[in-house]
C-alpha cells in the first residue's frame, strides 16, 4: 500500500491539533478508507479495463451487492460475456 503523509495544522492550540490528529487517525483507519487507498494504488498502476471491472466486481461481491450467491453468479457471468463481446 501507499504511504500517507500526516498533515496535521500547526497554527492551533495543542488540543485542537490533537482532536484534528485523532480525527484523521480515525479516518484513515476507516473501511472505506482503506478500500479507496487500494483502489487509489490499483488504478495508478494503469490496469486493463478488464482487470478494472474484475475489481469492480469483486469489491461489489465482497460487499454482498448483488444480494444473493445465484445474483452474484449471474453477474459474474454478465461480466464475462462483457468482456468476451469486447475482447477484453
Amino acid at each position: 500500500m501507499q504511504q500517507v503523509k500526516q498533515q496535521i495544522p500547526v497554527k492551533q492550540s495543542d488540543g485542537a491539533v490533537s482532536r484534528q490528529y485523532k480525527r484523521i487517525k480515525r479516518i484513515r483507519a476507516r473501511a472505506s478508507y482503506i478500500l479507496f487507498l487500494e483502489l487509489y494504488g490499483f488504478l495508478d498502476q494503469r490496469p486493463a479495463i478488464a482487470d478494472i471491472l474484475r475489481k469492480f466486481y469483486n469489491i461489489l461481491n465482497s460487499k454482498y451487492s448483488f444480494g444473493s450467491r445465484k445474483n452474484a453468479e449471474y453477474a459474474e457471468e454478465s461480466l464475462g460475456w462483457v468482456l468476451k463481446d469486447k475482447g477484453g
